[in-house]
């Protein structure tokens, strides 16, 4: 029974605990997973820590495995076994015990940053105070009275004020006025006391901006005055003592300073001297605007400098004023002060350059050397004169060239320009110096040879060459003489542009500091020419082109002289006057008739001289147009002229002659005359188009109206020439050789209408040549053909001719001998005798001309004879003996 009951009891213990894992699966199959709290359970146990082994597993001891829950619960009695053999599982404790404790640890961190929130809300409570009492404290101040009673009862008592206080009561404030006083009032007075007070330094402000603005406009600096008292360019005079700037002894009253100039200084002596041509150029900026200031009288002067006017809502003060006789005494200095440092300057300028008192004299024993304007002078020995030579201080030419280039000059140059007296000495002494100079290196290329070349009077047997050498040189020194004469005045340019040099770095740098941009800006606005001198035309500076027509003054007069001589050699053809001097005689011939080609070789000579000529005095010309100024007349350009003129004049002259005297150039020689002046147009259009002189852009080839221009034109060769030689034309071969020349000249320039009426004229003439030909040739061919008979009698018939007379009547007209004519013609015209005209005519087409021509005239004849001997007045009994009739016989002699 015990059994039993166990058995029974047993089965029914399996029973309920079946259904209730039953239920518990059926449960755990029901659970849905995507409510929200199910799915914030399931992140709790995501983030459980990893070393909390208890909450989700049990150790693998096996058995009972009592113990208690980490966070105070019981251990489950269930599944020790199947924890330990199974490994940890996951049931609902475990879930509820990760989702308190991540609630906890939430609600721990909530509270930390809560706890920081009520910290930093005591510390704004705190601030929010203290703000509060601040504030307070400033709404105290505003709202109390700015002027205790104390205070003012204890001025009341003292009774002090200040002695200029506008403000100020009049007499002393008794302590129960004072007291009584409104407060209000007293704090108008304060701020009326301080409004006066800013208004007097705002005017004392403006005052010393006014004073400054004065002494930056018409004061010189320490530095500036001392240079341009005492500098004196010590730095470039060789041997003197360079003491900076302080007062000493003239360094070029030394008798060797002119030998003696160090052409270029160390940087020293550079900067000294821009700062003094700096400091002087001020000095002119600071007289011209005390001239416009004080130059209308006292009034407008006072007016522009009333500095201090009073002002009548100040109720006081005042102000000095510049007067007008102070301004006058500082012009007065300042003149003073100017001419002194332009006189040294001008001064240096002489002994730098070698020019005017410094300039060598080696013909003199002594030299002497003004050291200044006043007449004093040094001398120079003439041991030291002569060991320099001609140059002085310089070794060559080109160190004189760097000279005049030299930065330092031409800044003086132009600083020199508000000194018009200096500036134009200065200028007429640089322009007689360079005349001499390039009249002495003109000659020594004459002679001895200049720069490397050899003496031009080498080649004065080439007329051509030695003319085309000598204007050659001449240029290029009319060329340097312009660029440097221009480069003189190019000063302001190249401030303006910005130049490379350092002398005009310094300047820019040292302009910079000493002058505002409105004292440059006014400079800009100023002439060249200060506006105190009268524009006199006598005492007017020389301009570039008058310079450059100084500097070329020497050397024109020896080149005019030599062209001279070698264009009346070459003209003279020969005579009495081609007998020149020296190295310019030219080879003539003493002979009565000097021969064609000597005589072309000089027209020709003459010709290319012409061309050189133009060429030189077209490119002068153009040099001179781009000065862009008023231009002075240059004599190098009027030596090319005038010797242009006599030339062309020669030219045409010689030309003439040598058409003249065709006949006799011809008579002794293989030439004809058509040959000759076939020869000379050719050689002379080739000249023409191979000179630089007649190229189209050459100035006054387009000029019409030029004498010179149509002298040596083409259409005047040609028309002389062709004049000269037509009236000699007696073979076609000649007029071959005249269109030959124009064709040559045709291609050298010549123009079409001219061209075609020469060509015209020609061909007439060869027209008249063939038919004459032709005719003389006709009679031969009849002569031999046996009809110049019939002919002869026949016009003698014409001549007696009576009325009733026949042909066969009349002597050498009879039927006989009329038959035997006409067989002999017959007879040769199975070989006719034309001729070929190849020895007398050279054109082919010329010559099928005249072949045609002279068969065309004995047909001609043979017809007039064949209708007279078959007319009426015939009188022949048998006409058997006419084989052919007119038309057969032109179809038997057709070439």
């Amino acid at each position: 029974t015990m059994a039993a009951a166990s058995t029974a009891s047993a089965t029914g213990g399996g029973s309920s605990s079946n259904n209730v894992l039953s239920d518990k699966v059926n449960r755990a199959l029901h659970v849905r997973t995507d409510t929200p709290a199910m799915r914030t359970a399931l992140d709790a146990l995501a983030n459980l820590p990893t070393d909390d082994d208890t909450i989700f597993h049990r150790t693998t001891g096996g058995g009972g495995g009592g113990g208690k829950h980490p966070h105070g619960g019981p251990s489950s009695a269930t599944g020790g076994g199947g924890a330990g053999a199974n490994g940890g599982v996951i049931d609902a404790r475990s879930v509820r015990a990760a989702i308190e404790k991540d609630a906890l640890r939430r609600a721990l961190e909530f509270q930390t940053e809560l706890q920081k929130l009520a910290k930093n809300a005591t510390t704004l409570r705190e601030r929010v105070d203290n703000v509060a009492k601040v504030a307070s404290l400033v709404s105290k101040r505003v709202e109390s009275q700015i002027v205790e009673v104390g205070a003012l009862s204890l001025k009341a008592e003292t009774g002090s004020a200040g002695e200029d206080d506008p403000f100020a009561t009049d007499g002393p404030m008794s302590p129960a006025a004072s007291t009584a006083a409104d407060a209000w009032e007293e704090e108008r007075n304060l701020a009326a006391r301080l409004a006066y007070a800013q208004k007097s330094y705002v005017e004392a402000a403006k005052r010393q901006v006014a004073v400054d603005a004065f002494l930056d406009k018409f004061d010189l600096g320490d530095d500036e005055a001392k240079s341009l008292d005492y500098y004196n360019f010590e730095g470039f005079a060789a041997g003197s003592d360079y003491n900076d700037g302080e007062e000493s002894g003239n360094p070029w009253s030394h008798p060797a300073a002119a030998l003696n100039i160090i052409p270029n200084p160390g940087q020293a002596a550079m900067d000294d001297a821009n700062d003094f041509l700096n400091a002087l150029e001020r000095l002119t900026v600071i007289r011209r605007e005390l001239t416009r200031t004080f130059g209308s009288g006292a009034e407008s002067a006072d007016a522009s400098f009333d500095y201090g006017a009073e002002d009548p809502d100040a109720g006081g003060g005042g102000g000095g004023q510049l007067g007008t006789h102070s301004a006058l005494r500082m012009m007065e200095q300042l003149a003073s002060r100017q001419e002194r440092a332009h006189e040294r300057l001008y001064q240096f300028l002489q002994f730098f350059l070698g020019i005017g008192a410094a300039a060598p004299q080696p013909n003199s024993s002594m030299m002497a050397v003004p050291t200044s304007s006043d007449g004093r002078t040094s001398v120079v020995s003439a041991s030291d004169a002569a060991s320099h030579g001609a140059l002085g201080r310089f070794t060559d030419g080109d160190e004189m060239d760097e000279a005049f280039n030299h930065p330092l000059v031409r800044r003086a140059l132009h600083v020199l320009r508000h000194s018009r007296a200096h500036r134009v000495h200065a200028l007429e002494l640089i322009a007689s110096g360079r005349r001499t100079e390039v009249t002495r290196r003109f000659l020594l290329a004459l002679t001895s040879g200049y720069g490397g070349m050899a003496p031009l009077e080498m080649k004065a047997h080439d007329p051509v060459g030695y003319v085309g050498d000598m204007l050659a040189f001449a240029f290029r020194a009319f060329r340097v003489e312009e660029v440097l004469v221009r480069t003189l005045f190019l000063w302001k340019d190249e401030k303006e542009g910005g130049s490379d040099d350092e002398e005009e770095d310094e300047e820019g740098k040292d302009g910079e500091d000493k002058s505002s941009k409105e004292e440059k800006e006014e400079e800009e606005k100023q002439p060249d020419e200060p506006e105190d001198y009268e524009d006199d035309d006598d005492n007017k500076p020389m301009n570039v082109s008058e310079m450059l027509a100084q500097s070329m003054g020497g050397l024109s007069r020896p080149l005019r002289t030599r062209i001279s001589q070698v264009v009346y050699s070459l003209a003279s053809q020969g005579g009495e006057n081609a007998e020149g001097e020296g190295e310019m005689a030219m080879r003539s011939n003493d002979d009565d008739h000097e021969n064609s080609s000597s005589s072309l070789d000089r027209l020709v000579a003459v010709f290319s001289v012409c061309g050189f000529l133009r060429y030189y005095r077209s490119a002068v010309q153009s040099t001179l147009d781009k000065l862009e100024e008023p231009r002075a007349e240059n004599p190098f350009y009027t030596t090319c002229d005038e010797s242009l003129t006599e030339a062309a004049d020669s030219y045409v002259a010689s030309l003439r002659a040598f058409g003249a005297m065709l006949q006799t150039h011809a008579f002794g020689t293989a030439d004809s005359e058509a040959t000759l002046a076939q020869r000379a147009i050719v050689r002379i259009s080739e000249e023409r188009a191979a000179s630089p002189g007649f190229a189209e852009d050459v100035v006054g080839e387009e000029m019409d109206d030029d004498l010179v221009s149509k002298q040596l034109s083409l259409p005047f060769l040609v028309g002389t020439m062709i004049d000269a030689a037509t009236p000699h034309l007696t073979t076609l071969d000649d007029g071959a050789a005249l269109k030959s020349a124009l064709t040559v000249a045709s291609k050298c320039g010549l123009k079409a209408v001219e061209s075609t009426k020469w060509s015209k004229l020609i061909i007439q003439t060869e027209k008249n040549l063939v038919e004459s030909l032709v005719d003389t040739e006709t009679d031969e061919v009849l002569q031999v053909c046996g009809l110049e008979g019939l002919r002869s009698a026949m016009r003698h018939m014409s001549g007696v001719y009576v009325e009733g007379m026949t042909m066969s009547s009349h002597p050498g007209l009879s039927q006989r001998e009329v038959e035997s004519s006409m067989n002999k013609f017959y007879s040769s015209l199975f070989s006719p005798p034309i001729p070929t005209f190849e020895d007398t005519i050279k054109d082919p087409e010329l010559r099928k001309v005249a072949r045609s021509k002279t068969a065309q005239r004995v047909v001609d004849v043979y017809r007039e004879l064949y209708e007279a001997i078959t007319s009426e007045r015939g009188g022949y009994a048998d006409l058997a003996f006419l084989g052919h009739d007119p038309d057969q016989v032109k179809t038997l002699l057709s070439l």
